[in-house]
């Protein structure tokens, strides 16, 4: 029992020196170049947290004496996105306030697509969840419509990770924003949103439970505590919360 406590602590401590490593750039073996920075970073961290820079690096020849080793630009990202990406690899949170050219429901987008890119699955599923709680607070704004146009253009039509949250949302204010011409922009716009919406809504029924108590069953997420209605002869295939896609849901 002595054993698992210090062993508890002594993770903590190294969690805290990766921060204090990551704002100090001590024993940094890395430099990524932004298009207004240089990171200072160390390729074990960055290694270890994205599949991609692990097989960039281990395909470099020659890996102590070449500049490719040490050196790595990253112009064509986002700087402040890119920061964001290298910040969660110090197990440093990202400020989704951090960039004044973009709202924060976009910047999320984009950390989501970064992480994508360089194969960073807890980040996706931290920028998915903060997406989440973005949306539902936000889904009555010019913001969530532009960001819900981004989510559809950086990601495969088989990564539902953003898609089905912008697809869940905008079916639940349905009745609001199909009176908006931004939102008939939107569906006009951006490829496959249209099909998803459709798919959708032949799924779940417009009514309230109230309307429809016996044909429709409610259920609320303990996670991101969503709450949706389905057709009780297809709840069986929705195990999983639409918008944030945790198992923990209950009927009520």
């Amino acid at each position: 029992m002595e054993l698992t406590y210090y062993s508890v602590e002594g993770t903590d401590r190294f969690v805290h020196r990766l921060g204090e490593l990551y704002h100090t750039g001590i024993f940094s073996d890395l430099t990524i170049h932004t298009t207004d920075q240089a990171l200072k970073v160390h390729r074990l961290v960055v290694c270890g947290r994205s599949e991609t820079f692990c097989r960039f690096f281990s395909d470099v020849p020659s890996l102590q004496e070449s500049e490719k080793a040490h050196v790595l630009e990253m112009k064509d990202e986002h700087p402040r996105v890119v920061e964001a990406m290298i910040r969660s690899f110090y197990g440093l949170h990202y400020d989704i306030n951090q960039s004044h050219q973009m709202c924060p429901i976009l910047f999320n987008v984009k950390v989501y697509a970064i992480a994508d890119k360089f194969e960073v699955e807890y980040l996706k599923i931290q920028a998915k969840l903060t997406f989440v709680t973005l949306a539902q607070d936000h889904w009555n704004s010019d913001e969530f419509l532009t960001a819900a146009c981004e989510a559809y253009k950086t990601t495969p039509k088989s990564d539902r990770g953003l898609r089905d949250v912008v697809v869940a949302v905008c079916q639940k204010h349905r009745k609001e924003l199909r009176d908006r011409k931004a939102f008939e922009k939107l569906i006009e716009e951006t490829p496959g949103l249209a099909t998803d919406l459709v798919l959708l809504s032949h799924r779940w029924l417009p009514q309230s439970a109230s309307t429809r108590v016996r044909l429709v069953q409610s259920f609320s997420c303990l996670s991101c505590f969503a709450k949706w209605q389905i057709q009780v002869g297809l709840a069986e295939y929705f195990t999983a919360c639409p918008f944030c896609q945790d198992d923990k849901v209950g009927a009520f």
